[in-house]
């Protein structure tokens, strides 16, 4: 009897807040909104990379920093699924369930990706 393999895309929306968005382009100005936007791009990418390599250590008080801070950064600029998604990585962090992390911290940095795409191509229309 052969096994048969199914293939199954993990894929999620990337939730943007553009009510978070457009608060901080009225508050802010629209030029300094999109510095921000930027600057948290930045943020953001420089700390999914932190997260990434700790996890690969197993650097847990670093990994559990570094989602923290993800978690304040992502929530500012309207990110709030990741924002749940590092929430639930601290919790597992805490746990020191491996499987966990390594499945937790895949979905954050996939979902990471699709949000900061979703938050540039927004950018580009003028945030």
């Amino acid at each position: 009897m052969q096994d048969q393999v199914i293939r199954i895309t993990a894929q999620e929306s990337a939730l943007v807040d553009t009510t978070a968005v457009m608060g901080l382009q009225q508050s802010l100005g629209t030029l300094r909104c999109q510095e921000m936007v930027e600057d948290a791009i930045y943020q953001i990418t420089t700390r999914l990379a932190k997260l990434e390599r700790a996890v690969r250590a197993d650097d847990f008080e670093t990994a559990t920093n570094a989602a923290r801070t993800l978690i304040g950064l992502t929530t500012r600029i309207g990110l709030l699924r990741m924002s749940v998604v590092a929430s639930d990585l601290c919790e597992v962090l805490a746990l020191r369930d491996e499987t966990a992390i390594g499945a937790v911290t895949a979905r954050l940095v996939r979902l990471g990706e699709d949000s900061l795409f979703t938050l540039v191509r927004l950018g580009g229309d003028g945030v």
